[in-house]
């Protein structure tokens, strides 16, 4: 494992750009046996909070800055969207799994996954500029 670097991609902002946050993603995580579940749980994540930010954010930017850093106990990513209007995840109610369909609210499935298969999750907004940080410890 090479030492822990922040790495980044500026990715547009488009679903098309996926393949390759795919891509920057696969060139940097660990593999092994043992790092698989981590990464399954970072791509799953990464994925839904890319998505979640161009459906959903209102702005103008034009790109989604995506940082990853991979360490020895721990890989931290975070998504910076620029030009956008605040909207806080921790703002959407949890999702009661355990109601029937038909008593549910649409929406809130996406940020509910993404607590589900990382250890922590923070936001921050300033100066139009919205961050998302997300951190799954690694399996040894």
């Amino acid at each position: 494992l090479r030492p822990s670097v922040l790495d980044s991609c500026r990715l547009a902002r488009q679903l098309s750009a996926l393949d390759e946050m795919f891509a920057f993603l696969k060139a940097r995580l660990p593999e092994g046996s043992a790092d698989e579940e981590t990464a399954f749980c970072v791509n799953l994540a990464a994925e839904e909070l890319f998505t979640n930010m161009i459906r959903h954010n209102e702005g103008r930017g034009d790109h989604i800055l995506l940082e990853l850093e991979v360490s020895a106990p721990r890989v931290f990513f975070r998504f910076t969207d620029y030009d956008v209007a605040p909207f806080d995840p921790k703002s959407v109610p949890a999702v009661k799994l355990d109601s029937p369909l038909q008593e549910r609210n649409p929406g809130g499935l996406g940020v509910h996954l993404v607590k589900s298969v990382v250890d922590r999750v923070t936001y921050e907004y300033q100066d139009r500029a919205m961050r998302v940080s997300a951190e799954k410890q690694r399996r040894r």
